[in-house]
C-alpha cells in the first residue's frame, strides 16, 4: 500500500517549515496533516531533522548541504555514543534485544530512518533554498539591458529612458510613482516626469543623481568616471566618500556638465560635452563654435556622408547650431546658408564651394 505522505509534494513541506508558503499551499499541507497520524509523524520527523541540521535564512545565504550533513552526522554520532553507554548499562543490569552491531534494534532502525530521511530532506531543502534565493534576487529588480542595440523604455511613473549599448538599468519592483529609484551601469538618457514631492534617484556607482523633473544624460560605466549632462531642468549630483561618509553635492542646470573622477576628490564641471555625445540617444548634434572640419567629421561618422570642399579655408569656419534627427541634406543646407557657401552633388559625394574663413573666425 502506498504511504500517505507520498501523496504530497515534499517541497511544500519544506516551504511550510520555513513559513514561506502561500495561503493555498498552507491549506494543502494542513489538510494533509489532518488526514492521518502517519502524515503527522512524517512531518514531525522532517521537522526534527530540520532542527538538527540548523535553520538557515534563505534571504542571506544559500543552503549549505555539506555543512548540514556534517551537523547531522555529528548528531547521529552523539546518539550512537549514548546508545553504546546505554548498551554497557544494560549488559550490567540484564539482557535486552540487540542486533549484531551491538546496538538496540529499535535505535539502529531510528538511525537508518533518520539518515535516509536526512538525505531526502537535505536534497529537497537545498533545491528549495537555491531556487528561493535565486527567485528572491531576480524578483527584487527588473533589469533593462541593452546588448547590441539602443533600447527605449518607459517607466511606470511616465519617465522615459534611452539605454545605450552595453548598459543596464535595474529597477526595483517597489518602484512606483512615489518611490522612484533606479541603478545604472553604463550610459542612459532620461526624461523624468516632474514631481517635486517624489524625486527620481539614480545610483550610478561613484555617485548619485537626484532630479525632480528634467532631461539629462548619465554615463556611468564600471571602472570609469561618472559624467552627467543636463539638457533641461536641474539635477543634483552627489558623491559620498566611502572612507568617512562625507557627502559632496553640486546642482547642475541646463547646459551644465558634472563629472566625478575615480582619481580625484570632489565634483568637476567641464565646460562642454562633445558635439555628438547625445547622438546615440536622440540623434542630436550640438555644435558650439565648432570648426567645420570637425562638423564634417561628425557628419561622415553618423551619416556615412562623403563631403568634399573646394577651398580648404572653409574648414576654418566656426558653426554654432543644434540639429536633432535631421537629414544630412537639411544639415548641410543650414551649414552652407550660415557661411554663404554653395553645395552640389556628384553621385554620393557632397561638394561644398565658396569663400572660406580665416583661422579662428
Amino acid at each position: 500500500m502506498k504511504r500517505a505522505y507520498k501523496n504530497i509534494d515534499q517541497k511544500l513541506l519544506a516551504l511550510y517549515l520555513l513559513d514561506e508558503i502561500s495561503q493555498q499551499g498552507r491549506s494543502t499541507v494542513e489538510a494533509w496533516l489532518n488526514e492521518s497520524k502517519e502524515n503527522r509523524k512524517h512531518f514531525a520527523d522532517l521537522e526534527k531533522i530540520w532542527n538538527a541540521t540548523g535553520k538557515i535564512d534563505p534571504e542571506s545565504v544559500v543552503f549549505d548541504t555539506e555543512r548540514a550533513w556534517e551537523r547531522l552526522k555529528i548528531r547521529i554520532g552523539e546518539e550512537q555514543r549514548d546508545g553504546e553507554k546505554q548498551k554497557i548499562g544494560e549488559e550490567v543490569i540484564g539482557p535486552s534485544s540487540h542486533t549484531s552491531s551491538g546496538l538496540p534494534s529499535s535505535r539502529l532502525l531510528s538511525y537508518s530512518v533518520m539518515a535516509a530521511a536526512a538525505v531526502l530532506v537535505i536534497g529537497i531543502f537545498s533545491v528549495v533554498f537555491i531556487r528561493m534565493n535565486q527567485n528572491r534576487q531576480d524578483n527584487r529588480f527588473t533589469t533593462l539591458a541593452a546588448a547590441g542595440a539602443v533600447v527605449h523604455d518607459t517607466l511606470i511613473d511616465g519617465s522615459t529612458i534611452v539605454l545605450n549599448t552595453n548598459s543596464s538599468l535595474r529597477v526595483s519592483r517597489k518602484f512606483t510613482r512615489t518611490n522612484r529609484k533606479v541603478e545604472l551601469k553604463g550610459e542612459a538618457f532620461f526624461h523624468v516626469e516632474p514631481d517635486a514631492q517624489h524625486p527620481f534617484i539614480i545610483d550610478a556607482g561613484l555617485g548619485q543623481v537626484r532630479v525632480l523633473g528634467t532631461s539629462f544624460h548619465v554615463k556611468a560605466y564600471p571602472g570609469s568616471d561618472l559624467e552627467v549632462y543636463v539638457e533641461s531642468g536641474r539635477v543634483e549630483l552627489s558623491r559620498i566618500d566611502p572612507q568617512n561618509g562625507d557627502s559632496t553635492k553640486t546642482v547642475l542646470k541646463a547646459g551644465d556638465r558634472g563629472i566625478i573622477r575615480q582619481s580625484a576628490e570632489g565634483i568637476g564641471k567641464p565646460a562642454n560635452i562633445g558635439p555628438d555625445e547625445l547622438f546615440w540617444a536622440n540623434k542630436k548634434l550640438i555644435f558650439q563654435e565648432t570648426k567645420l572640419s570637425l562638423v564634417f567629421e561628425m557628419l561622415k561618422k553618423h551619416y556615412d556622408a562623403n563631403i568634399a570642399v573646394k577651398d580648404s579655408t572653409i574648414l576654418n569656419c566656426l558653426l554654432s547650431a543644434t540639429f536633432t534627427d535631421e537629414s544630412i541634406d537639411q544639415i548641410l543646407e543650414v551649414v552652407t546658408a550660415s557661411f554663404d557657401l554653395t553645395m552640389s552633388r556628384d553621385k554620393d559625394q557632397f561638394i561644398i564651394n565658396g569663400k572660406g574663413c580665416d583661422e579662428g573666425k
